[in-house]
């Protein structure tokens, strides 16, 4: 579950696997629920990875995460990161 709870935790696990990458290949298909927190973490995934001139890449995104990404309007932002079978929208 990614919500406001698990988020921030996870976000500090993801920051010291991270630093050991140069590219990032996430899988979230274990993920079975998940809210506008689980966006913001894939977003700050993405960001810490930038910063650092790696490379993150997103797939088997929970149907929630993409919902919410469309209606804040950054699919675009998040589409960037998927690998190419994972389509945010038809």
């Amino acid at each position: 579950m990614l919500n406001f709870e698990t988020v921030p935790g996870l976000m500090k696990q993801a920051e010291s696997l991270l630093d050991k990458l140069d590219n990032a290949r996430v899988s979230f298909a274990e993920v079975e629920d998940s809210n506008s927190a689980g966006l913001a973490l894939l977003m700050e995934m993405a960001r810490y990875m930038y910063e650092k001139n790696k490379s993150i890449n997103f797939h088997d995104l929970p149907e929630q995460v993409r919902i919410v990404a469309h209606a804040y309007g950054i699919d675009a932002e998040l589409n960037a990161h998927l690998e190419s079978a994972d389509f945010l929208l038809a």
